[in-house]
């Protein structure tokens, strides 16, 4: 599931991107938006982490991403795929903090 999560959250930064951008910048600014999203999980949040945070930070800054992905959906219009981004996360993080 978590796996999936990230995958909808890269997705989800494309399409709002590529959305929101004008022209031919949408071909260019939404696979950097992907790059940049891809930088910040693996170098803070991925499994091996190239920096360790402590699990407040971590859980704080997924839920910027997420929500911030969510928000941007939603202002281009899919606020129903950006509820169900930050919704299904939210959901995964309680699951996560219950089963530990």
């Amino acid at each position: 599931m978590r796996f999936l999560l990230e995958l909808a959250l890269l997705a989800g930064a494309a399409v709002t991107v590529w959305r929101l951008a004008p022209g031919v910048w949408a071909w260019v600014l939404a696979p950097t938006a992907v790059v940049m999203v891809t930088l910040i999980w693996g170098t803070f949040l991925s499994p091996k982490a190239r920096l360790v945070i402590p699990v407040a930070a971590r859980i704080i800054l997924e839920a910027v991403l997420f929500g911030a992905v969510g928000v941007a959906l939603w202002t281009t219009g899919l606020g129903g795929a950006g509820i169900a981004l930050w919704g299904a996360w939210a959901l995964d993080r309680i699951a996560i903090t219950v089963l530990r």
